[in-house]
C-alpha cells in the first residue's frame, strides 16, 4: 500500500475482524462461476485485512494468500481462518509494491484481489507486477462499495458525521494525516492494463446494524479509530451513543449499500 501514514490502521485491526461489513455471499459466487475456480490454483488477497475475502474463497481454491502490511491484521486474519475452519491459508507481511520481490515466495496466481484496499496502492505498477504472477486464463477482481458513513446525507449517518466533526473537525482524517485519495475510475485503471477485459459487478445490499456496531466499524476505520481519538475515545463514544439512541431509542439502524466489483481478465491470446 501507499506511505500515506504510517498509522494509518493502527489499533483497528480487532475491530475490522469483528465489525467490518461482510461481502456479499453472492459474490463470491459470481467470481467463482466467473472464473471456473474448481478448488485448484491459488487465490492472492492484496491488502488483505482480516481476511474478509480471503477466508470465504478458501474453499475455492487449493490455497489462499492474504498479502498485508500490518501484522496485526495478519494476525487477526490468521485467527479467524482457524476459527473458520481454512487450513489451506498462507499469511505474508508485505505492500503492493514488495509483488516483484515476492513473487518467488507466493508462487504462481490464478486470481488475484482486492478488498477496499485498491486504491491504497500503485495501481498501475501492482497490476504490472501481477502480469508476471497470474497464470493464463487468470485475472483480477477489484471490490468496492459504499462508505458507510460518509456516503450518505441524512439520517444517522449524518448525525454521525456531526459527532465525528465536533470531535475531530471538519476534515476527514487518514490516521495521523488527512483522507486525500484521487483516483481515475478502476474501469479505466484496468483496461489501459494488461487485464484489459473487464466486467463490472454490482449488488445493493440491505443491513440492520446495531449501535455497538456502528461503533466498532468507526474504530475499524483510518477516520475514526481509537488511535485517531486518542484521549478523547471515550467523550466520543458516549456522545455518539446519545446522538444516535436520540433517533432511534432501540439501538437498531437500517442502511442499503451499494456493493461494485470489477472482474478483469487478459484479452483472448493474451498469456
Amino acid at each position: 500500500m501507499n506511505e500515506h501514514t504510517p498509522d494509518l490502521f493502527a489499533s483497528t485491526a480487532p475491530y475490522y475482524a469483528r465489525y467490518r461489513p461482510p461481502y456479499p455471499d453472492d459474490f463470491f459466487k459470481h467470481v467463482a462461476e466467473r472464473f471456473g475456480l474448481d478448488g485448484s490454483g491459488r487465490l492472492l488477497d492484496v491488502g488483505c485485512g482480516t481476511g474478509q475475502i480471503a477466508v470465504p474463497f478458501a474453499p475455492y481454491f487449493a490455497e489462499v494468500v492474504g498479502l498485508d502490511p500490518d501484522r496485526a491484521m495478519l494476525a487477526e486474519a490468521s485467527r479467524v481462518a482457524q476459527e473458520a475452519g481454512v487450513h489451506n491459508a498462507r499469511w505474508i507481511q508485505g505492500r503492493d509494491r514488495d509483488l516483484v520481490e515476492l513473487a518467488g515466495e507466493i508462487g504462481p496466481v490464478r486470481l488475484a484481489t482486492f478488498g477496499r484496499a485498491f486504491h491504497w496502492m500503485e495501481r498501475d505498477a501492482t497490476l504490472r507486477a501481477l502480469d508476471r504472477m497470474i497464470e493464463p486464463g487468470g485475472g483480477v477482481v477489484v471490490c468496492s462499495d459504499a462508505e458507510r458513513i460518509w456516503s450518505f446525507s441524512d439520517g444517522w449517518q449524518r448525525a454521525t458525521q456531526e459527532v465525528i466533526r465536533r470531535w475531530l473537525g471538519d476534515v476527514r482524517r487518514a490516521g495521523s494525516g488527512t483522507y486525500n485519495v484521487r483516483h481515475r475510475p478502476f474501469t479505466e485503471t484496468l483496461e489501459a492494463s494488461a487485464f484489459s477485459v473487464v466486467e463490472v459487478y454490482s449488488i445493493e445490499v440491505e443491513r440492520f446494524p446495531t449501535l455497538d456496531d456502528i461503533i466498532g466499524y468507526l474504530y475499524s476505520t483510518s477516520f475514526c479509530s481509537r488511535h485517531v481519538l486518542g484521549e478523547k475515545q471515550a467523550a466520543f463514544e458516549a456522545d455518539l451513543r446519545e446522538t444516535l439512541l436520540a433517533i432511534n431509542p432501540d439501538g437498531r439502524f437500517s442502511e442499503r449499500l451499494g456493493f461494485d466489483a470489477w472482474l478483469a481478465m487478459r484479452a483472448r491470446g493474451g498469456n
